[in-house]
């Protein structure tokens, strides 16, 4: 899946991409290997999604092509976030908050059609998402605890 395009100014960019910005991005200045990267992603994404060696290193690659991210040739090697990189990632969030709400406007919308066409089903559905977004706002109001 791509997000983004044009509207952030941040160009083409996968939600691998994005998880590998937001990746480096935690480790500062301080060169993360690939293959760290990798094993860092495997455990967040643990049981949703396996990241793969053919898909993050074209995708670290691109990133770097891009100036997103920093290669380091010498001890410590790896790559680490750009002062670009960290811009694009406000960028990113930044969208991303535009395109929830728009979101969640239309989905508003549409159960509020489908109510008057199965209204025991615009129910249903309208209870697991709110289920879902109650967990998402408590995972919200945690970080804002922090």
């Amino acid at each position: 899946m791509w997000i983004l395009d044009v509207v952030s100014g941040v160009g083409k960019t996968s939600t691998i991409q994005v998880a590998i910005l937001m990746e480096y991005a935690k480790s500062k200045e301080t060169p993360k290997k690939i293959t760290e990267i990798i094993e860092i992603l495997k455990d967040s994404f643990e049981g949703f999604w396996e990241p793969k060696k053919g898909t993050i290193y074209p995708a670290v690659h691109n990133l770097n092509v891009r100036g997103f991210l920093k290669l380091h040739a010498v001890k410590p090697y790896g790559y680490s976030i750009s002062d670009k990189g960290l811009e694009a990632i406000d960028k990113i969030i930044s969208n991303i908050n535009l395109q929830m709400e728009a979101y969640m406007q239309y989905y508003s919308f549409l159960l509020n059609n489908y109510s008057q066409i199965d209204q025991k089903k615009a129910k249903e559905t309208s209870s697991k998402i709110v289920k879902s977004i109650s967990e998402y706002i408590k995972q919200m109001n945690a970080l804002n605890d922090k």
